[in-house]
């Protein structure tokens, strides 16, 4: 099934106008998907975080979208257009797998640079300065170092323009999810 763009418009209409009541097996496949998708933004696989619950790498972004690609191509998607033929909340599956395309071959790279990359290990007198000018444990001071340094290598290495031109992209997946959360939840005031 191809699902274009203006049909996720259709779908969240058809949704707030209780035209489409999703049935218990879309919700459940619905919750699956987005349960899994928050698992894998969870894992964090061993990037820094920064001082904020907000603070996040664009690279652990794209790790968790190349994850959950992979999870929604292997798993979850074949089985619900097994089970849910012609079913919006597998289009909605369909279409945040279709949006999240032309965002990998970038995540591809980015990831590779990372892997490839070695940030520097802050020092223990870096690390102990840092604790003592924002008053807070050494781990805690070792672990914002080691996210400014990695927030720093996104900036060089990728231009301001970039991240700009890929907000769209990501904007749209934040509507598809959203669309998602909307029909499994049944909270259409979004």
């Amino acid at each position: 099934m191809t699902v274009t763009a203006d049909r996720l418009n259709d779908i969240a209409r058809s949704l707030n106008r209780r035209q489409w009541l999703p049935t218990a097996d879309e919700v459940a496949f619905g919750s699956t998907f987005l349960r899994r998708m928050g698992e894998v933004e969870q894992e964090g696989a061993g990037f820094p975080r920064g001082a904020n619950w907000w603070d996040r790498l664009h690279t652990e972004s794209f790790h968790a979208l190349t994850r959950t690609v992979e999870l929604l191509e292997v798993d979850l998607l074949p089985c619900g257009r097994a089970r849910l033929p012609g079913s919006p909340i597998v289009e909605l599956a369909e279409l945040w797998l279709g949006s999240a395309q032309p965002l990998l071959p970038h995540a591809q790279r980015l990831l590779t640079a990372w892997h490839d990359a070695a940030p520097p290990e802050p020092t223990a007198d870096m690390i102990a300065r840092t604790a003592r000018r924002l008053n807070v444990t050494d781990d805690l001071a070792e672990g914002r170092l080691r996210y400014e340094d990695a927030a720093h290598w996104e900036r060089e290495g990728n231009a301001l323009s970039l991240w700009d031109e890929l907000r769209p992209l990501w904007a749209h997946l934040g509507a598809v999810r959203s669309t998602m959360t909307a029909a499994v939840t049944g909270d259409t005031e979004y």
